[in-house]
C-alpha cells in the first residue's frame, strides 16, 4: 500500500498587502490562515487602527514572536460627528510611531486595508512632500474604483503636518525626507560642460572689466596731462603779458625823459 504524501502548506498573503517604505508594511487585518505569512517579515510592531478585536491566531503570533501589538483603534477610536474619518490624535500617534525606526519593521492594519490605513499613509506622503494628486493616486490604488471615500481624500488634502512631532534625528528612517527647506538649499556644482561655460564667461567678464579699467585710467591720465599742459600754457601766457606791460611802461618812461631832456638814469633829474 502506497504511503500518503504530506500535503504542501500554502502561505496566504493578507488582502491588499504592500510595502510602503523600507520596514513599513500595510494590509487588511490578517485572518487565521494568513498569519504565518507575517513570520517572514520579522515584525517588531503591529499597529491596528480598527476598534475590532484581532483574531486569536494574530494575538498568539504576536505573543510568541515578541511583537508589540499597538491597538490604537481600541483606545482612540471615536465615532465622528463631522466629516472627519478619524480623529487627529489617532493619526498623529500613528504617524509618530511609523516615523520612529525603533518600532520597525511595522505592519499597519485595518479591517479592509483601505480607509484608516489609506488616510494615515496619505498624510505620510503629504509630509514627505508628495503633491495631492500623487497621494490620491496611491490611495485609490488600494481602494479600487468603488470603495474610496471623499472624506478620506479631503482629510489627506487638508492635513496639517505640524500636528506630528518628529522623533530625534537619529531615530528617523533613512528613507524619510520632507519638503525641501529653502534655508537648507546648497548650491550644487554644475556639470563639466556648464562649469567650463561659466569659467569662460567669468574670464570674459574679467577681461572686459580690466580693459574698461585701463581705458578709464588712460582717459583720466590723458585728460589730466592735457589739463596740466593747458594750465602751464595759461600761466606762461599771463607771465608774458605782465612782461610786455612792464616793457611798455619802461619804453614810455624813456620817451618822456627824452622829450624833457632829462637822463632817466639820474635820481635828481638835473641837466647834463
Amino acid at each position: 500500500m502506497a504511503s500518503k504524501s504530506p500535503s504542501a502548506t500554502l502561505i496566504q498573503v493578507p488582502a491588499r498587502f504592500s510595502i510602503v517604505e523600507q520596514g513599513v508594511y500595510r494590509c487588511a487585518s490578517p485572518t487565521g490562515p494568513q498569519v504565518p505569512f507575517l513570520q517572514s517579515l520579522g515584525l517588531r510592531t503591529i499597529l491596528s487602527l480598527t476598534p475590532e478585536h484581532p483574531t486569536r491566531q494574530l494575538v498568539q503570533y504576536a505573543r510568541a514572536a515578541g511583537v508589540d501589538f499597538v491597538h490604537l483603534g481600541n483606545t482612540l477610536f471615536q465615532p465622528q460627528t463631522d466629516w472627519r474619518p478619524m480623529t487627529d490624535e489617532m493619526v498623529k500617534i500613528a504617524l509618530e510611531l511609523i516615523l520612529d525606526v525603533r518600532s520597525h519593521p511595522v505592519l499597519v492594519v485595518d479591517p479592509l486595508g483601505i480607509h484608516q490605513t489609506g488616510v494615515v499613509f496619505g498624510c505620510l506622503r503629504m509630509m514627505q512632500g508628495w503633491n495631492f494628486a500623487s497621494a490620491l493616486s496611491e490611495y485609490r490604488a488600494h481602494s479600487g474604483p468603488n470603495k474610496h471615500r471623499y472624506s478620506d481624500e479631503t482629510y489627506i488634502e487638508f492635513f496639517d503636518p505640524d500636528l506630528v512631532n518628529l522623533p530625534p534625528n537619529h531615530c528617523l528612517p533613512a528613507w524619510w525626507s520632507e519638503e525641501e527647506d529653502v534655508d537648507d538649499w546648497v548650491e550644487v556644482d554644475p556639470p563639466p560642460k556648464e562649469k567650463k561655460k561659466k569659467k569662460d564667461k567669468d574670464g570674459k567678464e574679467g577681461k572686459e572689466g580690466k580693459e574698461g579699467k585701463e581705458g578709464k585710467d588712460g582717459k583720466e591720465g590723458k585728460e589730466g596731462k592735457e589739463g596740466k599742459e593747458k594750465g602751464e600754457g595759461d600761466e606762461k601766457g599771463e607771465n608774458g603779458s605782465r612782461e610786455e606791460e612792464s616793457e611798455g611802461a619802461r619804453n614810455g618812461a624813456l620817451e618822456v625823459a627824452g622829450a624833457n631832456g632829462t637822463d632817466p638814469h639820474t635820481s635828481d633829474g638835473g641837466v647834463g
